[in-house]
């Protein structure tokens, strides 16, 4: 591997920051949480996948595993977090939960994307997915239930906290395999960290002191600033990786189109339906485990592994956009939905 002090190229790292900070305001724009944060996490596992030159397979996982590890960090609450930022008493500590929940978000998400790239075999990964989740049951059981350190509203903590849970889980994917996967986990995290503080003093700096100008939403600049030196973070590990030769591969056998997207509608049903299932529960780390399962599913095929990195993100983006904004009639709605995300379905099959 190159050595990580070595820089990547600017177009590496300007194509990657610009394509995670758009796919981070999409999230924002549509109302955020662990199945909007797959919108990011997609379009840098395309971003990757096209500056390493991967071959179908490779990419196919790629996005799927990119997808699902960003909408892991997409658990976490940061919202009275911005809040306790405004305050000038609890700006420092405000400031340091921006940092670790984006350098967690950044680890556990650099961890599966590195996965990715070096792929364990389906028992080892089903091991580590187990691991995963003991690891995030455990540092949410002790740190974050009982609010020992907590970064939301500190007078009444009304909001369950999950960072505890994903740095632990993020720390276990990262040490089970080897210095890829670590290298991801790292450049992550310290991009995650410092895009995420960077973009919390870039909004409180802009409300306070420039309100209407120039930007009329420096929450959103926060978010196109996480989102931006992330995909810059993930680019700089990528170019540990060396490129495929430009040679042809054999095609992988492909999926009939009713399997395919038989394979699309359990992908979704695991994202959408599971986890307000597992809410029920009350446990705050209900994407991850279907996370999980998801990444378990990506392995049977590319074509499936591509149907939850798009197809899956896509539904979600829909749903999410409804529900953001429900003046539509919910019987159209859910019409909508569905045949969009059928004729997404066809041509992510169709597409190699």
């Amino acid at each position: 591997m190159k050595p990580i002090s070595q820089p990547p190229p600017a177009d590496w790292i300007i194509f990657a920051s610009v394509a995670m900070s758009l796919g981070w305001g999409l999230r924002g724009f549509i109302g955020g949480g662990p199945l909007g944060a797959m919108i990011p996490g997609a379009m840098i596992g395309l971003v990757l996948a096209l500056l390493l030159r991967l071959d179908t397979a490779a990419t196919s996982r790629l996005i799927a595993f990119a997808a699902v590890g960003i909408g892991f960090g997409g658990d976490m609450t940061y919202g009275q977090t911005a809040g306790l930022a405004m305050k000038p008493e609890t700006f420092s500590w405000a400031l340091l939960g921006f940092a670790i929940k984006g350098a967690v978000w950044g680890l556990l998400g650099g961890a599966t994307i590195g996965l990715a790239l070096v792929p364990p075999t389906r028992r080892y990964l089903a091991i580590t997915m187990a691991a995963m989740l003991a690891a995030t049951w455990a540092g949410w059981r002790v740190i974050n239930e009982p609010k020992l350190i907590y970064f939301s509203n500190l007078f009444d903590r009304p909001r369950p906290e999950v960072w505890a849970g994903l740095l632990l889980a993020g720390i276990t994917v990262a040490l089970m395999h080897g210095p890829l996967v670590r290298r991801f986990a790292l450049c992550g995290a310290i991009g995650g960290g410092i895009g995420f503080a960077l973009g919390a003093c870039f909004q409180v700096l802009g409300r306070t002191h420039a309100a209407g100008f120039f930007f009329s939403d420096w929450w959103k600049v926060m978010e196109l600033t996480f989102g931006a030196l992330l995909g810059a973070s993930y680019a700089w590990a990528a170019w540990s990786v060396e490129p495929m030769p430009d040679t042809p591969t054999p095609e992988p056998p492909r999926s009939p189109l009713l399997a395919s997207i038989t394979g699309a509608a359990l992908a979704i049903a695991i994202a959408i339906f599971l986890v307000p299932l597992i809410d029920r529960f009350h446990v705050r780390f209900s994407y991850t485990v279907a996370g999980a399962l998801l990444l378990l599913l990506a392995t049977r095929s590319s074509d499936i592994a591509r149907q939850i990195g798009l197809t899956g993100t896509c539904c979600a983006f829909f749903i999410d956009l409804y529900e953001d904004r429900p003046q539509t009639e919910p019987w159209l709605a859910v019409l909508l939905i569905v045949i969009a995300t059928i004729a997404i379905a066809v041509v992510v099959l169709r597409t190699t």
